[in-house]
C-alpha cells in the first residue's frame, strides 16, 4: 500500500491539535505514506489511495484542483466537523456531495458515529473513525489529591459552556476556566493535569434539512483527553458515549446541570485509594487502546 496524505500545509498539519497526532500514526502503521501539502500536489500517479485531510472549507473551495491532480485515484476524506457540510445555513453545506461528484471517493471517514450514520442516510459512503490521544500525551500526572484545581475547564468558552459555568456558580460550584484554544497541544495537556475534575458542555443545536440535530451526540474526544491526563471528566449526556468512553471509568455525564454537585460530591467522597486506582485504570486503558493507530489503519484500508 502506497498512500498520499494530503494536508493544507505541513506547518498546519504539524501544529494542529489532532492532525499532528494522526500524521504520526499514519507514518507508523507499516505502509508507505507520503504527506503532501496542497500547494505541492500535482499528481497522485503511483499511489494506491489518497487520504485527504484537508480542512472541509479547503476541500469545498479547491475540489476541482484536487480532482485534477487525483484523477481516478481512490480518495478517503477524513473530516472532524461533518456537521458543517450538512447544517442549514452553513457556507459549506453540500461539500460531501460536491466531493463525491468530482473525486473517486471510497468513503467519508468522520469522527462521530451519529454523523457517520447521517452521512450514510444521505446515500454517501461513510466510515466512523475515532480521534484519540497519542501515547506520548497519555500521562497520569500528579495524584488526584495533589492537584491544585478542584473543578476546571481548558478550552474555548462557547456560549453554551458559559451558560453551564454560570449555572454551576449559582449552585455553589466554582469552575476555574482557562482559555485553551491557542495553547500548543503539549501545554494544553499539561493544563489538564492540574485539574481534579474537568467539566464542560456540548449542547449546540444545529438544523439539518429543517430537522434539529445536536453536537451533544459527539465531541467525546474532550473527555478522553481529560481522562488521559488523570482527570475525572463531567459533561452533558448524549449519544455516542459508548463509542469513545467504554472502559474509561472517570467519564461521567449529567442530564441537567443540577445533577453536577452530587457527581462532584461522589468523587470527593470516594475512598482515596480506590479513587486513584480508578483514575489509573482509566489512564492505562487509554494508553492500551492506541486509538490513533486504529484510525490510521482504517483510513488506509477502508472502502
Amino acid at each position: 500500500m502506497r498512500a498520499l496524505h494530503l494536508v493544507d500545509s505541513l506547518p498546519y498539519a504539524e501544529s494542529n491539535c489532532f492532525q499532528h497526532q494522526l500524521m504520526a500514526a499514519l507514518r507508523q502503521v507499516g505502509h508507505q505514506v507520503d504527506t503532501v501539502a496542497l500547494d505541492d500536489f500535482r499528481s497522485a500517479e503511483g499511489y494506491d489511495r489518497i487520504v485527504c485531510c484537508l480542512k472541509q472549507r479547503t476541500l469545498c473551495r479547491q475540489v476541482d484542483r484536487v480532482a485534477a491532480a487525483a484523477k481516478q485515484v481512490p480518495v478517503v476524506v477524513y473530516d472532524q466537523d461533518p456537521w458543517e457540510a450538512f447544517r442549514d445555513g452553513s457556507p459549506f453545506k453540500g461539500t460531501y456531495q460536491l466531493a463525491a461528484s468530482r473525486l473517486n471517493v471510497l468513503t467519508f471517514a468522520v469522527t462521530t458515529k451519529w454523523w457517520a450514520d447521517l452521512v450514510s442516510s444521505k446515500g454517501l459512503p461513510s466510515t466512523f473513525v475515532r480521534m484519540w490521544v497519542q501515547q506520548r500525551y497519555v500521562d497520569r500526572g500528579p495524584a488526584h489529591a495533589d492537584r491544585p484545581i478542584e473543578v476546571g475547564f481548558v478550552g474555548s468558552v462557547h456560549p453554551y459552556r458559559r451558560k453551564l459555568f454560570d449555572r454551576l456558580e449559582q449552585l455553589g460550584v466554582r469552575v476555574t476556566v482557562q482559555a485553551g484554544s491557542s495553547l500548543p497541544y503539549p501545554q494544553y495537556a499539561e493544563a489538564l493535569s492540574q485539574l481534579k475534575v474537568f467539566i464542560h458542555c456540548e449542547d449546540a443545536p444545529v438544523i439539518v434539512d429543517g430537522k434539529e440535530a445536536n453536537l451533544k451526540d459527539g465531541l467525546w474526544i474532550k473527555d478522553v483527553e481529560a481522562a488521559a491526563r488523570g482527570c475525572f471528566s463531567i459533561r452533558n449526556a448524549g449519544s455516542g458515549l459508548d463509542t469513545y468512553c467504554t472502559g474509561i471509568e472517570t467519564v461521567l455525564t449529567y442530564t441537567t446541570e443540577d445533577e453536577v454537585p452530587e457527581l462532584l460530591r461522589a468523587i470527593r467522597n470516594m475512598d482515596p485509594l480506590e479513587r486513584q486506582a480508578t483514575i489509573d485504570r482509566s489512564v492505562g486503558y487509554i494508553q492500551w487502546v492506541n486509538g490513533w493507530h486504529e484510525t490510521a489503519l482504517r483510513l488506509l484500508t477502508a472502502g
